[in-house]
């Protein structure tokens, strides 16, 4: 078995002139064939220069198309695809391409000029590096390649290496919000069976489709956006970076049917739609995918009601490989992440380990054929975290229905997030939840700060729909009619989207905003 054989040569056989990718920026459109091509030649390139299986190959790239031909590349020889965060920086990227001791680099021209020249020799194991559109380096040294060069060099033909089915693919690095990063390994059968379940039980794809999303193809998400969009032969528009308006403006000019994103994501769309209705045309768009943090009811309303599309909410993550749970697609179920997906299992237990009965909160554990392998190198951290095949997500949730494969999940907040207001535990998504019963408030974003009297308190950083006003006094009122008061938020700033900390993929960092207030109460935070 061979991932690029079954999500790219096999389509490239059956429909090889139907578009595969499209440029979004450029309009550049790559058929099916053309995209298997070209991975072809990436590959004996890539050979050429020593790669084998096995190996790692660090990829630094936005969203562009010679990314998803150059990951082919890497998976059609057996190689493992090092994703990188396009954000990070030297000190982030030396950490990653040393401990996962990558032999080549496929980077952007101006970033790796920026972030990785600079590192080169503190990196051993780093052989060659290969550049995408720019320049790197002086021009001087032999072992910086331009990537379109080696493409014309090789051959186009390459059969995928028929691989074992726990061979490593991608090696994904996590935030590291609680130490270092660790690398989640993925193999071919993850991330094709994740493949398989998001194009044909998650959302309904054909090769009529386009699909276009907002999120980073070097997260995993990449799996549901581009890898299952592939797999059905639809056609995937590359974004190299997502505003709401590039993306309404694509949804419009090339009658995207698929629009994949984060809560965040979806919040930008709809406050630049409603801005300037007469500038777009999104009737093409009838089918909607959210996930990467939990989605308030509320919003996921909101989204089906102002794009008139069907909506499926996913829950999932790095080490699942993508979707573990999902609503169904024109039976959207608000405030809830839906049933597992096939080959899924859930199930909730408390701090001992042991499995607490439908509706008691505890911590998520999942267990399915995307949980990844292992940790890279870090044996005793994948004991931990993986045992008997059951992956703790640190997430606390609770479950309706009978069985491990036929219950409702109902996602209640990270762990980390969970705050103690004078002996009540407060779950921030909840009160998150309520205040956007508000029609006044587009997205509401709540962490505990300190007090001296009760611990901690509940903070709302709250963004007004369009055109709307409100004070800081009027929604704490709001909030104690319509919450228990101790949930109640009390204190609230009134912001933009664009002024709150997020991930690349969108995400609220709230554990930055924890931060800052900290600081601003002259709290000591620990370097841990």
């Amino acid at each position: 078995m061979n991932l690029a054989h079954a999500c790219l040569e096999k389509n490239a056989r059956r429909i090889p002139h139907r578009p595969a990718v499209i440029d979004g920026v450029s309009g550049h459109i790559r058929s099916y064939a053309e995209l298997n091509a070209q991975a072809s030649a990436a590959a004996n390139a890539l050979k050429s220069l020593g790669v084998g299986k096995g190996d790692r190959v660090a990829l630094y790239l936005p969203n562009i198309p010679e990314f998803i031909v150059a990951f082919f590349a890497i998976a059609k020889i057996g190689a493992i695809a090092v994703h990188l965060n396009k954000m990070l920086k030297k000190m982030e990227i030396n950490f990653i391409l040393e401990h996962s001791g990558a032999k080549i680099l496929i980077g952007m021209g101006e970033q790796t000029n920026e972030n990785v020249l600079p590192i080169w020799d503190s990196i051993p194991s780093l052989e060659k590096i290969i550049f995408v559109r720019g320049s790197a380096g002086e021009g001087s040294n032999a072992n910086i390649l331009a990537f379109d060069t080696l493409l014309l060099r090789h051959q186009p033909e390459f059969t995928a290496l028929d691989v074992d089915d726990d061979d490593g693919l991608a090696l994904l690095y996590t935030s590291g919000t609680t130490g270092k990063p660790k690398g989640a390994l993925s193999t071919h059968a993850n991330w094709l069976s994740q493949s398989v379940i998001n194009s044909c039980h998650v959302l309904p794809m054909s090769e009529e489709n386009l699909v276009l999303t907002g999120t980073p193809f070097f997260h995993v998400y990449v799996v549901t956006t581009v890898l299952a969009s592939l797999y059905a032969g639809a056609a995937v528009v590359s974004l190299p970076r997502f505003f709401a308006k590039a993306a309404l403006e694509l949804v419009t000019q090339y009658k995207i049917t698929h629009f994949l994103g984060t809560p965040t994501m979806w919040s930008y769309l709809i406050e630049e739609y409603l801005k300037n209705k007469g500038k777009y045309d999104v009737s093409s768009l009838w089918c909607g995918q959210c996930a990467g943090s939990s989605l308030a009811a509320e919003l996921g309303k909101k989204i089906e009601t102002v794009f008139d599309l069907g909506l499926v909410e996913c829950y999932g993550s790095t080490e699942t490989s993508s979707t573990v749970t999902h609503t169904r697609f024109k039976h959207f179920r608000p405030g809830s992440a839906g049933w597992p997906a096939p080959g899924w299992a859930i199930k909730i237990v408390n701090t001992d380990g042991e499995e607490l009965p439908n509706g008691e909160i505890g911590e998520l554990c999942c267990k399915g054929p995307g949980v990844i392998k292992e940790y890279w190198n870090e044996p005793r951290v994948t004991a931990m975290n993986i045992r008997d095949g059951w992956w703790k997500s640190g997430d606390l949730a609770y479950v309706r229905g009978e069985g491990h494969s036929d219950c409702v999940l109902y996602l209640v907040d990270r762990k980390d997030d969970m705050l103690v207001c004078g002996g009540y535990n407060i779950y921030p998504s909840e009160v998150e939840g309520y205040l956007l019963k508000n029609p006044k408030i587009l997205q509401a974003v709540v962490v505990g700060i300190p007090d001296e009297v009760k611990g901690e308190i509940p903070k709302a950083f709250v963004v007004l729909a369009p055109g709307e006003t409100l004070t800081e006094d009027e929604i704490i009122r709001w909030a104690k009619e319509n919450m228990a008061a101790y949930k109640a938020p009390r204190r609230v700033d009134i912001t933009s989207i664009d002024e709150l900390p997020k991930t690349v993929t969108g995400k609220i960092l709230k554990r930055e905003l924890r931060c800052m207030e900290r600081v601003k109460k002259g709290v000591t935070i620990s370097s841990g």
